[in-house]
């Protein structure tokens, strides 16, 4: 089947054939893209990028177990990429559930602190508790760097990037429930 066919499937039927036509699940996967990509800036502007690409791989993971007899393909498409990027937010929360670290510095700051003291006690927990590795991929996440564009700035794999976030993240947590 040519490319061009393909556009001419409904949504039912290429979610039918993704599971052992590669055209037919990128074809699909296209059409599914700007309604990912807009529920991925809703979630989190800063890592929508990430969120996209999560969102997409759980919606081509679940061609396998959609049920027509249970409602349109698209629909439910789109429910199982809001599921990945729920549960991917979940994982990669910044500091106790918070994507923005202001918000969450706030909220562990005493009250009396203002702005710019809780601003501080952050600079400084990751200046003294993480290594350079977990400093430099922090603070190009901070300026709004996604991870994909973190690890190939910094020429490393995604998942190193994931893991040194994971650690910064926890060791920061700690250190401002501490203090």
């Amino acid at each position: 089947m040519e490319q061009q066919d393909y556009k001419l499937l409904s949504d039912e039927e290429l979610t039918r054939r993704a599971a052992i036509d590669a055209a037919a699940a990128t074809e699909l996967m296209i059409r599914l893209t700007h309604s990912v990509y807009a529920l991925a800036i809703e979630l989190d502007p800063l890592i929508c990028e990430d969120l996209l690409q999560e969102g997409l791989m759980g919606a081509l993971g679940a061609v396998n177990s959609f049920d027509p007899e249970k409602g349109s393909a698209r629909t439910y498409l789109i429910s199982c990429a809001k599921n990945r990027m729920y549960g991917a937010l979940k994982r990669n929360s910044l500091i106790g559930g918070a994507t923005d670290p202001e918000s969450e510095l706030s909220k562990v700051a005493d009250e009396g602190q203002s702005h710019s003291e809780q601003l501080e006690r952050l600079r400084a927990a990751i200046k003294t508790c993480l290594t350079d590795y977990e400093r430099e991929v922090v603070s190009l996440y901070l300026v709004g760097h996604s991870y994909s564009q973190i690890a190939e700035r910094l020429g490393k794999d995604l998942k190193s990037v994931d893991n040194a976030m994971q650690r910064a993240r926890k060791k920061l947590r700690t250190e401002l429930q501490q203090h």
